[in-house]
């Protein structure tokens, strides 16, 4: 429903245009990629810097195929539907442009989605806005998206309940908590604070990454210097929050990794009595009824015990 909702706006084009106009577009913009990957894309390009660790390490919030933008895009010949999130910045004072991406798109069959900063994104070399393009139909901003996928979720019996993120895969790990623990949560920083002792939430993955290290048991708190300032960027790409507020989460984090290898472990995790509680709560989901459902049961499920 969702999915025919937003695509009824680009039936006739190649690319769906939504912009995300942030005060700051360092920040936020990896907030709309949870929503165009529940419209279908699984491969998604966006600057390498918004994922990556100084170790090398690519740590992705859920899982996706993610794809280094440039001229020679490892995109399956089959063009799957794809998407890809930018800024001006990135796009005209990098080599990092999509304009390569955009030109194999207009020739294809599926949907390129691009999500960018501002509703006057020019690629390189172009003579005019994107949205002005005759394969382009704009979707709206990613304000509008979010409210058609809010109604959707509220149909379907779900009510979006934190109040200071417009990120649906956060939104649905607070979802998740509420549905297992039968407590409410409304901030994304109590969210976080609950993480540690929540394994089946999916966001759990994510900061397991971040704190696992190759050859090594457990888990390993971040440097100070370089680490953790690269943590708090790394949650400030994808949550609306300032960078105090992300400093002092991602200080707390760390002091729990600082206080016992054990936590975000997910050996430890997958031994956890809460784990098996979650598992035995997706039994009284129906996949049947909603996408939201079928993503909820994959993810209270993923551990084999």
């Amino acid at each position: 429903m969702i999915r025919n909702e937003l695509l009824s706006r680009v039936q006739d084009a190649d690319i769906g245009y939504i912009y995300d106009q942030r005060e700051n577009s360092r920040w936020g913009m990896l907030r709309g990629l949870p929503a165009i990957s529940y419209l279908g894309a699984q491969d998604f390009t966006y600057p390498t810097s918004w994922c990556q660790f100084d170790r090398g390490t690519r740590v992705l919030e859920f899982d996706y195929d993610y794809h280094v933008v440039s001229n020679a895009l490892d995109i399956p010949d089959s063009n799957p539907e794809f998407g890809v999130v930018t800024n001006t910045h990135y796009e005209q004072e990098t080599q990092y442009t999509i304009r390569y991406l955009i030109k194999r798109y207009t020739a294809a069959d599926a949907v390129l989605w691009v999500v960018t900063d501002n509703r006057e994104f020019e690629p390189q070399g172009a003579k005019r806005p994107l949205y002005q393009e005759p394969f382009v139909d704009v979707v709206g901003s990613y304000s509008d998206v979010y409210e058609v996928f809010e109604a959707a979720y509220a149909d379907a019996g779900w009510e979006l309940p934190l109040s200071d993120t417009k990120n649906l895969f956060v939104q649905d790990n607070a979802l998740l908590y509420e549905f297992v623990t039968g407590d409410d949560i409304s901030s994304t920083v109590d969210l976080f604070e609950k993480l540690p002792n929540e394994p089946y939430l999916p966001l759990f993955d994510a900061i397991s990454a971040i704190f696992s290290r190759k050859n090594k048991p457990g888990t390993v708190p971040l440097d100070g210097e370089s680490g953790l300032p690269q943590l708090v960027r790394w949650l400030r790409r994808r949550i609306e929050w300032d960078r105090e507020t992300a400093r002092t989460v991602a200080g707390e984090l760390n002091e729990r990794v600082v206080d016992s290898g054990r936590t975000f472990d997910h050996a430890a995790a997958r031994r956890a009595p809460v784990v098996k509680t979650a598992r035995a709560r997706a039994d009284e989901l129906d996949v049947d009824a909603s996408p939201i459902e079928q993503r909820y049961v994959t993810w209270l499920r993923r551990y084999k015990l």
